[in-house]
Order: structure tokens, then sequence, then C-alpha cells
């Protein structure tokens, strides 16, 4: 099994190089994103995996450190599924969306409504998923 070292996973789900995943939006702050650059290649990557829609090959968090990784020449970048992060925390994240109306009509376009839902607030910060 891979280890990704420096990597916080408080759950300990699976964790797997997303690195050929898509981001849901550009880069915001490159003073941030060259900070996190400096860091990485000193240290490596240090903190939470990117958290993912792994049918997808969607990344819904770790915009900056993504970025940060490839400017840094990091092969891989560590990433969870949100799907198994609702399993760990005793929740099916498909059987939500689907038993709802609301969460099936809305669910592509707002992930924060059902993580802040669904999820305790210690995975929420432990996994920045302190979506907005």
């Amino acid at each position: 099994m891979r280890s990704f070292l420096g990597v916080v996973n408080p759950l300990g789900v699976k964790v797997f190089d997303t690195s050929g995943y898509a981001s849901l939006h550009e880069v915001r702050d490159r003073a941030h994103r060259d900070a996190l650059t400096a860091d990485m290649r000193r240290r490596g990557w240090q903190g939470p995996p990117t958290v993912v829609l792994a049918d997808h090959a969607i990344s819904l968090t770790g915009v900056h450190r993504r970025s940060a990784a490839a400017q840094a020449g990091l092969d891989e970048v560590p990433g969870v599924s949100l799907e198994d992060l609702f399993g760990a925390c005793g929740k099916d994240m498909w059987e939500l969306v689907n038993g709802s109306e609301e969460y099936a009509t809305s669910y592509y376009y707002d992930f924060s409504r059902l993580i802040n839902d669904h999820l305790p607030e210690t995975v929420i910060e432990s996994y920045g998923l302190d979506m907005q």
C-alpha cells in the first residue's frame, strides 16, 4: 500500500493519487499558491488530502495545493473520496442524494449543502471542506 507521508487523514480513509483530476475553479490567490509551492519544495505535501468525486475525476478542494504540487514537481497529489468520508461517518452519500429530491436536483451544483448538512464539523475542518 502506498504511503503518503505528511498527509493528515484522521478518519483513516483510503488515500490515492489524484494528480490527473480537474479542479472546480482556477487559482484565485497566486501569492498563496506560490507560498505553498515553496513549502512543498522543502517539505513535500503537508496537511489534508484533496477531497474528490472519484467517479468524475473532479477535485472539490485544494485548488491552490494542486497547483502548488505541480509547480513543486511532486509526482502525486494525495486525495480521498467524498463518498469514503461519508462512509467513515456512517452515512451513504448516494442514499442521501437519491433519497431527497432537493439534493438530487442540486447535488452537482451545491456540494457544500450536502457536506454541511451531513458531515460532522470536525470532519469538515480536518479535510478542508468548509466550501463557500
